[in-house]
């Protein structure tokens, strides 16, 4: 069971360090060195997020009804190729294709590493929600990492800016094509080698769906999938339009950038702390997803009046106490709300609804700026994400 959730981190940090690569530099590359507006760089960011998600979507089926290893090998596959061809060949429009087929590599990849995980989970004889929070940590570590690197090699080589991604998905399908056995196994105790069938754990006795009963089953769905879209696109913001507010407000680049190295480093203290006192007070994970939603909205509430830079940094701090509660434990709670027949599909719904509200959150925060103000658009976040906290809590979990 060990060495299951070792290969998973691996691989999960692998692919984190892939979209630290990718994420900072698309909209630069496409916009300095291929000489597009803009707003092409933004539409084909979102056509590549459109693409991601039905990788995810597809990727969840495929995880559950074709193979788990095969959703891997092919989403690896194709992002390995498109890597390749965007390494050697970076032009207009071609770049654009092949960022479309990379993200469509990556939505079966990403889900695939979800499914997996939550495959794992339901193996664990001790608390599950800990692999959740380890792979979470695992890729905040990946992301920023990776998004620190590319800063200084897109300004030595673009070649390597794409080759070096190629090179760590080849090593993500050495290291699955090697260990793929491991990652199947069932039955393993969690300290030991041995097969033990007393310590497998799993959904599969009582279908959640059956006990909850089928209405209040898929309203705890729309719930969830709706509390993944609205955190992630207020949270986007930091991503975007946040940049924008900064640098009005008259700080540099340089400044914005080490909002994000402050909330990947703090993330290593918070994370394991959290991890530790949360789960011993909250035992029904939505209750622990309520709390930190609330946190998260309320340092949007930080935004309007801040006039010095600390005031930022907490705000990001708060931000990030409350996603070290969020985050995590969504897929925890998705997966158990599934069984082995559908592990994968239940996983891929944080991914398209992430990826949604990445895709959406940019250009909605974008219009409410320009029809109203940025103090609208931080109010308007922390209000919707209360709302959906608020009905979190009447997401029936079983116990």
């Amino acid at each position: 069971m060990r060495a299951q959730r070792i290969w998973l981190l691996l691989l999960n940090i692998t692919f984190n360090l892939v979209m630290g690569f990718m994420l900072p530099v698309n909209t630069i590359f496409i916009h300095k060195n291929l000489h597009e507006t803009l707003v092409t760089a933004g539409f084909t960011l979102m056509i590549y997020s459109a693409f991601m998600m039905v990788g995810n979507a597809i990727g969840g089926i495929m995880f559950d009804r074709f193979s788990k290893r095969g959703t891997l090998y092919i989403g690896y596959i194709i992002s390995i190729v498109s890597l390749l061809g965007m390494s050697v060949h970076h032009v207009w429009p071609t770049y654009a294709i092949m960022l479309f087929i990379l993200g469509f590599g990556m939505g079966l990849v990403y889900t695939g590493i979800n499914a997996y995980t939550a495959f794992v989970a339901e193996q664990m004889s001790s608390n599950s929600r800990v692999i959740f929070n380890n792979m979470y940590l695992a890729s905040n570590i990946g992301i920023a990492v990776g998004s620190n690197a590319v800063g200084f090699i897109f300004e030595w080589s673009i070649f390597f800016t794409f080759f070096i991604p190629m090179l760590l998905f080849v090593l993500s399908g050495i290291i699955l094509l090697l260990r793929a056995n491991i990652l199947d196994k069932v039955h393993e105790h969690a300290d030991t080698n041995t097969e033990v069938d007393s310590n497998y754990e799993t959904t599969d006795m009582v279908d959640p769906k059956i006990k909850i009963g089928s209405f209040r089953f898929n309203l705890n769905l729309f719930i969830i999938c709706a509390s993944i879209f609205i955190v992630w696109l207020g949270y986007s913001q930091w991503d975007s339009n946040l940049s924008a507010y900064m640098l009005d407000q008259g700080y540099s680049t340089r400044q914005y950038g080490f909002v994000f190295t402050i909330n990947a480093g703090s993330l290593l203290i918070i994370q394991p702390v959290m991890n530790r006192v949360i789960s011993k007070i909250f035992k029904q994970l939505k209750y622990q997803i309520f709390i930190g939603t609330v946190i998260m909205g309320l340092s949007f509430l930080l935004l309007p009046g801040a006039k010095t830079y600390i005031a930022f940094l907490i705000s990001m701090l708060v931000l990030t106490v409350g996603e070290s509660m969020v985050f995590p434990t969504i897929p925890a709670l998705l997966s158990k709300m599934s069984t082995n027949r559908n592990r994968g599909t239940f996983q891929s719904f944080y991914s398209i609804f992430g990826s949604l509200g990445r895709a959406v959150g940019p250009y909605a925060g974008s219009l409410i700026i320009t029809a109203l103000s940025f103090s609208t658009l931080f109010v308007g976040i922390t209000i919707s994400m209360i709302i959906v906290a608020i009905a979190m809590i009447g997401v029936k979990e079983l116990v």
